[in-house]
């Protein structure tokens, strides 16, 4: 086994919540040596990620986890943070706040050109990770569910559609996590959306972010995380152990649904 991790992610609050708990998952599995790092503008979508990327503008929050605190440091660009390690992965994801929807082919179309400019700076090592979003709360008032009236399988199915097809057929594209899947085995399971989610479309601090840190550190690094001793402390053992059980179910399956 690997006992380092180094995972940049290229991201906005999506990954923010996706990379909250992975240096203490990471550890808690066995990895010695563990670094996350986040890129974060609030809501930045794919296209406007290549569009920062082309100026070279220096307008991100950088977090930095390597000793199991988060630290931030202001006007940081992609360039720079690329050229900060040699990293093991680097993943990108949605974003909405230009008015993008993640469920439409549009919001996809500087993807593979954003995937060349990294894997050019990048590590030769380096893998690309598209980090698959979640479905939001069916009583959600973001723009994205309302468009589909609030049907949660509805959007998964467009969001899963575009996933295995546009996305996963992207050039220089080395794995997708789908963490969106593994928040929807959550909600067939029987688990609420005011449990997984904390506003109606970001994941719950705890149980919710939980989920989404297991299933992309299962998907880049096929450990297991069946024994996994670490959680949030609110998350029950019980509800650790369905976290678990999603996220494996999402690898196996991940773009459909599994009845735990």
């Amino acid at each position: 086994m690997n006992r380092q991790l180094k995972v940049l992610t290229v991201g906005n609050s999506f990954g923010k919540d996706t990379s909250k708990h992975i240096y203490d998952i990471a550890r808690s599995l066995g990895f010695e040596s563990v670094r996350v790092c986040v890129l974060y503008i609030g809501g930045c979508s794919l296209n406007k990620h290549y569009e920062n990327a082309l100026g070279d503008l220096p307008l991100y929050a950088y977090h930095t986890n390597c000793d199991g605190e988060w630290q931030i440091t202001e006007g940081k660009c992609i360039s720079e943070a690329i050229a900060e390690d040699d990293w093991d992965y680097i993943s990108i994801q949605h974003g909405t706040a230009d008015g993008s929807r993640y469920t439409l082919p549009e919001s996809y179309v500087k993807l593979e050109a954003l995937i060349a400019y990294i894997k050019k700076l990048a590590h030769k090592k380096t893998k690309i990770v598209f980090n698959m979003a979640w479905v939001m709360a069916t009583d959600g008032t973001h723009p994205e569910i309302r468009f589909y009236a609030g049907d949660q399988l509805l959007m998964y199915k467009k969001l899963t559609e575009l996933t295995s097809t546009v996305v996963e057929g992207t050039k220089g594209l080395d794995i997708v996590s789908p963490a969106g899947t593994a928040v929807q085995n959550a909600r067939v399971y029987g688990l609420p959306d005011d449990k997984l989610m904390r506003d109606g479309f970001h994941m719950s601090y705890g149980l919710g972010r939980y989920i989404a840190g297991l299933t992309f550190i299962k998907a880049l690094t096929g450990v297991e995380i069946d024994g996994i001793e670490w959680c949030p402390e609110d998350v029950t053992k019980e509800e650790k152990d369905i976290a678990i059980r999603c996220a494996n179910a999402a690898i196996e399956h991940p773009y459909s649904i599994t009845k735990i």
